[in-house]
């Protein structure tokens, strides 16, 4: 795509294969309180009790945001490498778009749909060696 721009075209292609692929976004956001914030970085201690006046303390530890934040992101990532299904028109526009600035979000297609695009399908009520054999040279 041309610099500054949310789109590209394929004018310009030489290659024999044409493969259109989409970089996907991906976003995450959190939201969290003040107190929160504030005590983000603060251990806290928990002590009880137990038989002859013997105290036992369990210290916890608040995760911070911006851990919860890549946690996030990455478990949808991940999912989305796996799971996503394509969200561009024939014209090469986004259907869906960021509701506050009005850009483009575009989602590119997952290994799974890309896969079941062209893959066959073999059913089968138990695996067997020899329906393992029919579903790896049909893959041939």
């Amino acid at each position: 795509m041309p610099e500054l721009h949310e789109e590209g075209y394929v004018k310009y292609q030489s290659n024999v294969e044409k493969h259109r692929g989409y970089i996907s976004t991906h976003r995450v956001d959190d939201t969290y309180s003040a107190l929160y914030k504030a005590m983000e970085n603060v251990f806290i201690s928990i002590g009880k009790g137990e038989g002859n006046g013997k105290m036992s303390e369990t210290i916890y530890k608040m995760d911070t945001v911006e851990k919860n934040l890549l946690q996030n992101f990455l478990y949808v990532r991940n999912n989305g490498l796996l799971f996503n299904k394509c969200n561009v028109d024939k014209n090469g526009k986004a259907t869906i778009s960021d509701p506050d600035t009005g850009r483009p979000i575009y989602i590119g297609d997952g290994i799974i749909p890309q896969v079941e695009r062209f893959a066959s399908k073999y059913v089968y009520t138990t695996l067997t060696v020899d329906a393992f054999q029919t579903a790896m040279s049909m893959m041939c």
